[in-house]
């Protein structure tokens, strides 16, 4: 089951127009968000972004938040409460028609160990938003399965480490974290900001400069960060092996542990 513009229906129910923006030129945005017990992670954030997207799309498209939130729930009941993830679609509809909203919720397995990643050449265009043009990551992803590890790092010609397929990127190093600057080609994610907030407070250093894969150090680690899967070690970069600090991921874990629950507690005070 899905909600399409408020109405809870199965997929074979779901249709677009042909002529939506999104079909013939990929003009739309999405929001993946993690639910926890059928409550949606970091609400707020979420569809802050996905609003500052729909400005900069200039669709006429407004976000009631309240029914937005009802209808996440509804559907991770629907589906069963056992889904892990919601996304949110914003479709920029048939050039005479509106912006059409999607609603999905689905389940999202991931390896429970340290990551084996390959770098690929490539960053994303207009990478701020959460755009459905996503082909760079989608031929990253396809790289790292022919390559036979878990996931790649988009890097430029220089090396320089951008963000994952569908992650953000933090190098610990010296006890402290180092993240590629938001003002760059990278998707400012709702989680690597709550990670740089979060070690910040609790003393830990972040710096946001570039790194280069050829630059890592055998002693520095390698944290991806996304909504749904949290804060993931690398263990190795193009079959060069790095050090997993398991104090710091345990820390940072615990941090955003307290976060997301402080999150749906705020989200079921407002919304439920």
């Amino acid at each position: 089951m899905l909600i399409l513009n408020g109405v809870l229906m199965s997929e074979a129910e779901a249709t677009l127009p042909a002529t939506d923006r999104a079909l013939t030129h990929g003009l739309g945005l999405y929001e993946t968000i993690k639910l926890v017990d059928g409550v949606p992670v970091f609400f707020e954030e979420h569809v802050a972004r996905l609003v500052q997207g729909i400005v900069a799309l200039g669709l006429d498209k407004r976000i009631d938040k309240p029914e937005l939130a009802e209808q996440a729930c509804r559907l991770a009941e629907a589906n069963g409460g056992s889904d892990n993830s919601c996304r949110l679609l914003v479709t920029a509809g048939a050039p005479d028609g509106a912006p059409n909203l999607l609603v999905q919720t689905d389940r999202r397995d991931f390896p429970d160990r340290p990551l084996r990643v390959i770098s690929y050449r490539g960053v994303r265009v207009s990478a701020q938003y959460k755009a459905m043009t996503v082909m760079q990551s989608y031929f990253a992803q396809r790289a790292a399965r022919e390559a036979a590890v878990d996931d790649a790092l988009l890097v430029d010609g220089e090396g320089q480490i951008f963000e994952g397929a569908t992650s953000n990127v933090f190098v610990v190093r010296g006890g402290g974290l180092v993240t590629p600057p938001a003002e760059g080609d990278i998707l400012p994610g709702v989680l690597r900001a709550k990670v740089e907030e979060l070690a910040t407070a609790a003393g830990i250093p972040v710096v946001e400069a570039w790194a280069r894969v050829a630059d890592l150090r055998p002693d520095d680690g390698v944290l991806l960060t996304s909504s749904v899967r949290g804060v993931v070690p690398v263990e190795r970069i193009d079959g060069v092996g790095l050090l997993v600090h398991e104090q710091e991921l345990a820390k940072l874990r615990s941090l955003i542990g307290e976060a997301e629950a402080a999150s749906t507690a705020s989200f079921r005070a407002t919304y439920l």
